[in-house]
C-alpha cells in the first residue's frame, strides 16, 4: 500500500519550512472572550500606586524595572491556571502564547517573579479586596447572610520541624544514654577490659558532637519556657500543630466569609487558630466593615459556638446562626443524668427547678458562670436522684451568655434549613481553592506573610473565575469598561 495515500486519510498539519506572506500577530490567536483579556481589563482599572506596589512609580534613574501591572497579571493568570511556582511562570513566560500576550513578550526571570511576590504582600491582599469592592458595585454581592467557615491549610514546614517540651524532654534522655555509651566505653578502654582497641579521638569527637546537641535542646526547652510557648515550628514559628481530616498536621487555619447570592468570597483571613470557636465574632465584623452594613446575617456551622460571641455579634448589629454546642450531663456509657434543659430557670427569683419541682439556688460565681445547687435534704429524699447525680447535691452551671445561647437555640430553631443553606454557599469555595488554585499542596510561602499573600491571590482568581462563570466574559468586560 502506497505510503502517501495512506497518510492523505489523515488531517494534515502545515509543512514547517512554509512561509507567510502575513505573520499571524498574537492577536489573532486569543479569541475574544478569552480569559486573559478579561484579567487585561481589570488591571487597567487599577491604581498600583494606591495599592502599595513597589514600584508603581518608576526612579528616574538606574536600569529600568518590569512594570508591577504585568508581574500582577502574570501571577494571576498563574494561579488562575494553577501554576504558582516562580520558576513555572517564567517557563510559561517563554512558551505560552496566552502569557505572550498578557506580558507582551516580556519574560522576566524567575527571581524577579519571586521577588515581586515576596515584596508586595500588602499590596496583594489589598488587590484582593478591591476585587470585591468591584463586585459590589456590579451587584454581585448581595450582603442578606454571609457564611463563615475554616480550612486547614498545610504550610511548607513538615511534621518534623515540630518541638513541643515533651519532645525535647525525650530527645535530651536519648542524647543523655548515647553520651553515657560513649563514656562507658572510655571507663572499659582505661581498665583495659576492651577486647578491641578504641578509636579514642574519635569516640572524643563523637561525645563532644552530642553535648553541643545537649546543650541546644536545653537552650530550646529554656527559651520555650520563658516564652510561654507549647510548641514551636522550627523554620516556620508562625505555624501551628493542627488537627486536619487527613491527621495533624503543620497547618494555617484559613477563613473566609462566603456571599449567598454567588458564592463570592467577601472577606477572608489567614490565622493561626488551631479552632474556629474563637473567630466568629473577628470574622463577622470584618465582613460587616467591608459590606458597610449596619445589620449583617451570617451562618457557621458548631465549631463556631460560643456564647460570648453571640452576645459580642448581636452588639454589633449582626445575627449569627450557628448550633449552639453544649456539654451532656452523663454518666458513662449510653445512661444519661438529667440535661441541664430540664431545669426550668426563674428569671425573677434566679433560681432553677428541677425535674422533680425542687428549686436550686445561687451558690457562687466562677468566672462569670454562675453555679446553683439543691439542698441535701431534698436530693437525699429524691426519688430521682439516681437519673439526676451520683454526688449528694445537683448542681447546675448557667452560662455567663446563658441568655445569648437561649436565643441561638430559638432562631436556630425557626431557622431549620440554615445548615443546608450554609452548605451549599460556603463549602463550594473551599473545595475549588484546594483542588483547583492549590491542587491539594501546600502552601509555597512561609510565615503569615507569605500565606496571606498567596491566600489572597488564590481567592483573588477563584472570585475572578466565579465572576466569569456568572456573567459571562462579554458582560464582565461591559462593566470594566
Amino acid at each position: 500500500q502506497d505510503t502517501g495515500i495512506f497518510l492523505m486519510r489523515y488531517i494534515q498539519g502545515e509543512d514547517r519550512s512554509q512561509g507567510t506572506l502575513f505573520p499571524v500577530s498574537l492577536d489573532e490567536l486569543i479569541p475574544e472572550d478569552h480569559l486573559v483579556r478579561v484579567i487585561e481589563a481589570y488591571i487597567s482599572l487599577l491604581d498600583l500606586e494606591q495599592l502599595g506596589f513597589d514600584k508603581a512609580v518608576p526612579k528616574a534613574t538606574g536600569r529600568p524595572s518590569y512594570h508591577p501591572a504585568d508581574l500582577l497579571k502574570l501571577y494571576l493568570y498563574g494561579y488562575f491556571q494553577q501554576v504558582r511556582s516562580s520558576r513555572r511562570l517564567e517557563a510559561e513566560c517563554q512558551r505560552n502564547v496566552e502569557v505572550m500576550w498578557l506580558l507582551g513578550r516580556l519574560a522576566p526571570d524567575f527571581k524577579t517573579i519571586a521577588d515581586f511576590r515576596r515584596d508586595n504582600s500588602a499590596a496583594f491582599v489589598a488587590t484582593c479586596r478591591a476585587f470585591v469592592g468591584f463586585c459590589r458595585g456590579a451587584g454581585l454581592i448581595g450582603g442578606d447572610l454571609i457564611a463563615i467557615d475554616g480550612s486547614k491549610f498545610q504550610a511548607v514546614a513538615s511534621n518534623r520541624k515540630h518541638i513541643t517540651p515533651k519532645k525535647l524532654q525525650r530527645r535530651e534522655a536519648v542524647l543523655d544514654k548515647r553520651i553515657a555509651h560513649y563514656l562507658a566505653q572510655l571507663d572499659e578502654a582505661d581498665r583495659g577490659e576492651q577486647e578491641q582497641a578504641i578509636d579514642r579521638s574519635a569516640v572524643q569527637t563523637a561525645l563532644e558532637t552530642l553535648r553541643v546537641k545537649k546543650a541546644n535542646n536545653q537552650t530550646c526547652q529554656a527559651l520555650m519556657q520563658a516564652q510561654g510557648l507549647v510548641q514551636h515550628v522550627v523554620g516556620e514559628a508562625d505555624a501551628q500543630k493542627m488537627r486536619t481530616p487527613s491527621g495533624s498536621r503543620i497547618a494555617y487555619n484559613v477563613q473566609s466569609a462566603v456571599d449567598a447570592k454567588h458564592c463570592l468570597i467577601v472577606h477572608h483571613e489567614v490565622t493561626q487558630e488551631g479552632t474556629d470557636n474563637r473567630l466568629l465574632e473577628p470574622m463577622a465584623k470584618a465582613t460587616q466593615a467591608v459590606l458597610e452594613q449596619a445589620k449583617l446575617n451570617v451562618t457557621a456551622d458548631a465549631g463556631y459556638s460560643n456564647g460570648a460571641q453571640f452576645q459580642a455579634c448581636e452588639d454589633a448589629g449582626i445575627t449569627p446562626f450557628v448550633p449552639p454546642n453544649r456539654a451532656i450531663n452523663t454518666k458513662g456509657g449510653e445512661e444519661q443524668f438529667f440535661d441541664r434543659s430540664l431545669f426550668n430557670y426563674s428569671e425573677e427569683s434566679d433560681s432553677y427547678e428541677c425535674p422533680n419541682g425542687k428549686t436550686l439556688t445561687l451558690k457562687a460565681l466562677n468566672k462569670g458562670d454562675r453555679v446553683y445547687h439543691a439542698s441535701i435534704s431534698d436530693c437525699g429524699t429524691c426519688a430521682l436522684k439516681s437519673r439526676c447525680t451520683k454526688a449528694e447535691r445537683r448542681y447546675v452551671t448557667r452560662h455567663a451568655h446563658e441568655s445569648a445561647f437561649e436565643r441561638m437555640e430559638q432562631r436556630m430553631k425557626a431557622n431549620p434549613d440554615m445548615m443546608i443553606n450554609r452548605r451549599s454557599i460556603v463549602e463550594h469555595p473551599f473545595g475549588n481553592l484546594k483542588q483547583w488554585a492549590f491542587g491539594n499542596a501546600r502552601f509555597l510561602l512561609r510565615q503569615l506573610k507569605g500565606t496571606r499573600t498567596e491566600m489572597a491571590l488564590a481567592i483573588q482568581a477563584y472570585n475572578l473565575k466565579r465572576t466569569i462563570n456568572v456573567l459571562g466574559v462579554p458582560k464582565l468586560m461591559e462593566l470594566m469598561g
